[in-house]
């Protein structure tokens, strides 16, 4: 991880194979995953649904060719246990229970979760490994400040076995912290994290992620991305949420598939909105739009 532009953003990426669209990091995000990757710190990601902060951890782990990326989906009954192990004592109990061997062997209920499967990785595999806390907001108040130590050193302690896992120095797991800012994070955790925002795409760069998923030309594309940019700027902040990147590209494909090789897109481009429940996922919002269109 000596280069710094080791993570390349989309304009700078080789040509796709065809039927594999890639993520295109925007120059300004692939900035942020290098700054990260040099300070040796866990990226912290903000943005509005569907600006692809959850994707960017799978883009970092293909073009570093560092296998799978081990998830964590943060839920409000999760301790900071749960990101690094689990130990099953019901099973344990069980086997007790009716007298099972295996129960003398208290290693045999113990499970790896995600950051702790990525230090035990990098010591067995020699390899770094990416690590994505999706949500993080969504946890307990205490549960960041709680992962503190093993973020900062990246090891842990099994306390039913005693052992202990420490990730070499020169193999840190790359963690990426994704969050929806529906609370603030504790100051301390803050400041071992390199944070990034990840504002919308502009109509220019919604047209490559278009192109990227869709090679086939077609003048649907600028006709969606443009409706999308009008419907986004013109319902301000009426709307409960708004449309990101992945519903265009369902809406982009369900256009596509109706109207065929010879598009009227005179439709997309004003009036009524064809298949809005495509982009819209309220009703108050589909009313909103029906009426503003008619």
């Amino acid at each position: 991880m000596d280069e710094f532009n080791k993570y390349k953003d989309g304009s700078s990426l080789p040509p796709a194979a065809p039927g594999q669209p890639r993520y295109l990091a925007s120059k300004e995000t692939a900035l942020a995953v290098n700054t990260a990757l040099a300070a040796e710190l866990p990226l912290l990601v903000t943005g509005e649904p569907g600006t692809g902060k959850t994707s960017l951890a799978a883009s970092i782990s293909w073009q570093l060719e560092l296998g799978r990326v081990y998830r964590f989906d943060t839920r409000s009954d999760h301790v900071a246990r749960d990101l690094l192990y689990s130990f099953d004592s019901l099973a344990r109990f069980h086997d007790a229970q009716i007298g099972s061997r295996r129960a003398l062997e208290v290693g045999a209920y113990i499970r790896y979760e995600a950051l702790g499967a990525a230090i035990v990785d990098t010591i067995n595999l020699k390899r770094h490994r990416v690590v994505l806390i999706d949500e993080i907001d969504k946890a307990p108040r205490d549960f960041p400040n709680d992962l503190l130590d093993a973020i900062d050193r990246m090891a842990f302690r099994i306390q039913e076995t005693d052992q202990e896992f420490m990730a070499p120095p020169e193999l840190r797991p790359i963690v990426i912290i994704t969050t929806n800012g529906e609370r603030q994070l504790p100051d301390p955790f803050l400041r071992r994290c390199v944070f990034h925002h990840i504002p919308f795409p502009d109509a220019e760069h919604l047209q490559r992620i278009v192109h990227e998923h869709f090679p086939e030309p077609s003048p649907i594309y600028e006709a969606a991305v443009a409706r999308l940019e009008k419907l986004r700027k013109e319902s301000g902040g009426l709307l409960t949420r708004q449309p990101g990147t992945a519903e265009l590209l369902a809406w982009v494909k369900v256009l596509v598939r109706s109207l065929g090789p010879n598009p009227d897109t005179s439709q997309i481009k004003s009036g009524q909105l064809p298949f809005a429940g495509v982009l819209l996922k309220a009703q108050e919002d589909l009313e909103h739009v029906l009426r503003a269109s008619a």
